[in-house]
Parts: C-alpha cells; sequence; structure tokens
C-alpha cells in the first residue's frame, strides 16, 4: 500500500508516494513518484512527474526517509549546469 506526504521544495509543493515492496516477486522492488502539483518541471524530471523504482531497501524504509532521500536527490540535481541553465532562461524574456 502506497504512502503519501507532501513537502516544499524551493517554494513549491510537490506530493510524494511511496510503495515498499511494489512488486514482492522473485525480485522485491520499492517504487517512489514525485510529482509537483504546479506540473512545472524539476531538476529530475522536465514533465513534474517522476517514477522510480529502487531497492529493496532492507528494512523498508520510513516515509520521512524517503522524503529525505527525494529532497536530497532534488538538491543534487539543481546544482547541475542544465538545471541552472533552465532555471536562468525561464526568467529572462525572450523575443524567439
Amino acid at each position: 500500500m502506497a504512502q503519501q506526504s507532501t513537502f516544499t521544495w524551493e517554494g513549491r509543493l510537490i506530493r510524494l508516494s511511496y510503495s515498499p515492496r511494489w512488486s514482492d516477486t522473485i525480485h522485491a522492488i520499492d517504487h517512489v513518484e514525485v510529482q509537483t502539483l504546479d506540473g512545472n518541471p524539476l531538476p529530475i524530471t522536465e514533465t513534474g512527474y517522476r517514477s522510480h523504482f529502487f531497492g529493496p531497501v532492507e528494512p523498508a524504509l520510513s516515509l520521512a526517509e524517503v522524503q529525505d532521500m527525494v529532497i536530497a536527490w532534488i538538491d543534487k540535481d539543481a546544482a547541475s549546469p542544465t538545471w541552472k541553465r533552465q532555471q536562468l532562461a525561464s526568467q529572462q524574456l525572450s523575443l524567439f
């Protein structure tokens, strides 16, 4: 069963859904979904939505731990030159 939370990153509301043991077959796997409520991009997704499979992690992570992991992931990708260029371009007016 998915656990959900909403958190703020740089003033933007983000919905997080975490499903530990999303698939419990031979290769158990965990699943996380990250979605901006305004539909705008994040450093980890150009569309505002990201689905990611990982693990499994033993023992299963708490929702707070997954949220911390996702925030660290977003922060890391926000430091990339590509994201910084995109942010600068979105703040400037363009004639073309």
